[in-house]
């Protein structure tokens, strides 16, 4: 089990026990105090219920830390890495055709891919890949290159289709539309935030200032969880 540390516009950190938990969100709750995003009252109302039980259960302190719009998720890690693979590369199947079907029913759209082409595209990043390290050290570089196989399958597929209508570069919502897709690597956290939310996260996150049409994100980290995508 590990916990998810996070506000309305930022994730704060992912936590391997409720100790780590318990300690992270007294540092986040300094943090928005000293934001300004609570109030003087209010911050030392909460940061008393947590000091008074230094043994508080998830459920409880959960409902604690939203009185301040902080949140915690809970998300089940197998030891064993390919459910995970499996989830995801069932995401990036869905995620592929879906872009398929809109490119096929417009001529106008267009799908934009980071790297130089479909065997050098940057969707796999060294984060994503240190990631799917950490969940199964023993059979990642296995996951690793099955999901970098299927992308260059798919990318070559979008490239076999719709031909110059398959670009690769630099990806940003600046460039984004209704028939400009970028796309990027997302998690669980991030991939499909409501319309004109901060797009929360690190990487190719960061190209994004805000969800809007054509900023296309699919799940590749596994990070954040990979169930429910």
């Amino acid at each position: 089990m590990v916990y998810l540390l996070f506000s309305e516009d930022k994730i704060f950190g992912v936590f391997e026990t409720e100790q780590l938990l318990h300690q992270n969100c007294f540092v986040f709750l300094y943090e928005r105090f000293n934001k300004g995003k609570i109030t003087p009252e209010v911050y030392f109302d909460v940061k008393k219920k947590l000091l008074d039980n230094t043994d508080i259960p998830v459920q409880t302190l959960k409902k604690i830390m939203k009185e301040v719009g902080i949140y915690i998720s809970s998300h089940i890690h197998e030891k064993n890495g390919f459910i995970a693979m499996r989830n995801i590369l069932l995401h990036m199947e869905r995620r592929f055709d879906y872009l398929e079907k809109n490119m096929a029913g417009d001529f106008r759209v267009t799908a934009t891919i980071p790297g130089r082409n479909a065997i050098d595209n940057r969707m796999l990043t060294e984060n994503i890949e240190m990631h799917w390290r950490d969940l199964d050290t023993t059979n990642f570089k296995i996951i690793r290159d099955e999901i970098y196989k299927y992308l260059v399958l798919r990318i070559q597929r979008l490239q076999y289709k719709f031909e110059n209508r398959v670009k690769f570069g630099i990806v940003s919502d600046e460039q984004a539309s209704e028939i400009s897709y970028q796309l990027w690597p997302a998690d669980k956290a991030n991939w499909n935030v409501p319309k004109g939310t901060k797009i929360p996260g690190e990487g190719l996150a960061v190209c994004f200032k805000y969800q809007t049409p054509g900023v296309y994100g699919i799940v590749i980290d596994p990070i954040f969880g990979y169930t429910d995508i």
